[in-house]
């Protein structure tokens, strides 16, 4: 089976609106869906780290997935995060996302044993065998504790089913790395840190799937148009400005600054998915002060 899908532009890393019993925000998340669309944003990806999808559980995954599906304009692609357990868990999922019409899965490793380059392999090659929709690798090592070696990267990209990765590693050598090792085949490199997108998209990356976007889409999208479009001045401040927020909404637990900053922007409440707590009240009066600064409120 031969996958279409090819990620690219600048997407969202979706937040997960919650009440403060947990259950899914359905009017936060329509709210934040429209933001997001109305600003030009190319895709959407429910579900990851900044969607608190591994605090979530599989059932209500697939619930922010079919709303966030049925919540995108047609044809816009919705990537879902699927933080893997086990093979059998996984396939199980990957199949409710193709029925309910994602358009592909990023597909983080397990982190709970060390997981050596050739399990990695394996454990991709076999999820990706009999997928029912495209796969998106994800590199997060800071909360998977797993690294996707390039070269595991590179034997993994020549299969039909599995079309790029997400990498949040903020390691812009890792990234070049993955790029040269990648070159060859048709699979995209996307970075998921705001912070470096300039940097990123310079030295080649296909587009992003960032926390930011949630918050202020405006930007990544303006970097990534003035970027290709040869206008590194715009590109550059408009990258300044971002760093500036991303660095006040990296308060608290993840992602407590995000949902707390768009609680502040009147899109969603501030409520995180148990264990975690929302943003503590001294950081939040910090936070509001710095996006009142951006004229953010």
């Amino acid at each position: 089976m031969t996958m279409s899908f090819g990620p690219s532009g600048a997407m969202v890393a979706l937040l997960t609106p919650l009440d403060a019993d947990g259950r899914l925000d359905e009017h936060g998340l329509e709210r934040l869906v429209e933001r997001v669309v109305a600003a030009g944003i190319a895709g959407i990806s429910p579900n990851g780290s900044t969607g608190e999808g591994a605090r979530l559980g599989r059932e209500r995954r697939i619930a922010v997935a079919t709303r966030v599906r049925k919540l995108a304009p047609d044809g816009m692609p919705v990537v879902s995060g699927v933080p893997l357990t086990t093979l059998d868990e996984g396939r199980a999922e990957l199949d409710d996302l193709a029925e309910l019409g994602a358009t592909a899965a990023l597909v983080a490793p397990p982190s709970y044993y060390p997981l050596p380059d050739e399990s990695v392999l394996r454990m991709y090659e076999a999820l990706a065998g009999d997928a029912p929709l495209p796969l998106l690798l994800y590199n997060i090592p800071i909360f998977t504790k797993v690294r996707l070696a390039p070269g595991v990267v590179a034997r993994l990209a020549t299969h039909p089913a599995i079309t790029g990765i997400k990498d949040s590693s903020r390691d812009m050598e890792y990234q070049q790395e993955l790029i040269a090792a990648t070159a060859d085949a048709e699979f995209a490199v996307l970075t998921g840190a705001d912070s470096l997108l300039v940097a990123s998209l310079a030295v080649g990356v296909a587009g992003s799937i960032t926390a930011g976007a949630n918050l202020v889409p405006e930007l990544p999208v303006g970097i990534q148009r003035a970027f290709h479009a040869g206008d590194f001045r715009t590109a550059t401040e408009l990258q300044r400005r971002l760093a500036r927020i991303v660095a006040a909404c990296n308060a608290g637990e993840p992602p407590a600054g995000w949902k707390a900053a768009l609680s502040v922007a009147g899109v969603c409440g501030p409520d995180l998915a148990a264990p975690a707590a929302a943003l503590p009240a001294t950081l939040r009066a910090t936070l509001e002060i710095r996006l009142a600064a951006e004229a953010i409120a």
